[in-house]
């Protein structure tokens, strides 16, 4: 562990981050600018994974950014540990790459979206705080990383409505700011991404904006 941040006393709560990643310079540059952000506290940085699900617990992360490549112990099972000995963790995988497949495996193995490591500040955490609500981030890069992973599907029946808001959840948005897009009610728009997540067979709003890039929206 080569950081451990202060932990305030009374004020507003702020959001706890753990960063994993074996190369030291991303791991002291992500926490010194996240440090510096309003509303953030990186509470630990850890070179491996097999270090950071030891202390899973006791760090009780609102958010932990995982490498998805890692000697030793890969993003993918770190993310299977850290998920098995915090629950209420949220994953994100910080990436670099461009592999599909190491993508689809992050998703599998409970991660709730993609970082990608060159996001400006202002949009890491806004990725952050979204992900610590259980909004699924889709960052930069990321929604084209994942978009990569199967060819063009059949595309079933759908209404005007439901293309309009898988449109939007394939770029990120939450479902308030689809509501204000779409003239929906927030319940509304919740209810029809759960529909969607049914109709398609996703698992989870990330697979549903998987699903949303294999259909090709746009075309």
């Amino acid at each position: 562990m080569d950081h451990q941040g202060d932990h305030p006393v009374g004020g507003p709560v702020l959001t706890r981050v753990v960063i994993v990643d074996d190369d030291l310079f991303v791991r002291s540059t992500l926490a010194g600018l996240l440090s510096a952000a309003p509303g953030i506290e990186v509470v630990a940085t850890y070179d491996s994974g097999i270090e950071a699900s030891a202390h899973a617990a006791g760090d009780r992360a609102h958010v932990t950014l995982v490498d998805i490549s890692m000697p030793a112990l890969g993003g993918p099972e770190t993310t299977a540990r850290l998920r098995a000995e915090c629950p209420s963790t949220r994953v994100l995988a910080l990436t670099s790459l461009t592999d599909p497949s190491a993508a689809a495996a992050m998703i599998a193995a409970g991660a709730l979206g993609f970082l990608p490591k060159d996001l400006s500040v202002p949009a890491m955490v806004h990725a952050i705080e979204a992900a610590r609500r259980g909004v699924s981030v889709l960052a930069g890069a990321g929604a084209e990383l994942l978009g990569q992973q199967a060819p063009p599907v059949e595309r079933p029946k759908l209404s005007d409505t439901e293309v309009a808001i898988l449109r939007l959840v394939r770029d990120g948005q939450t479902n308030e700011q689809i509501a204000g897009a779409v003239y929906l009610s927030p319940s509304t728009v919740k209810y029809h991404v759960s529909a969607l997540i049914t109709k398609l067979g996703a698992t989870n709003r990330v697979t549903l904006a998987i699903k949303a890039h294999e259909l090709r929206l746009d075309d």
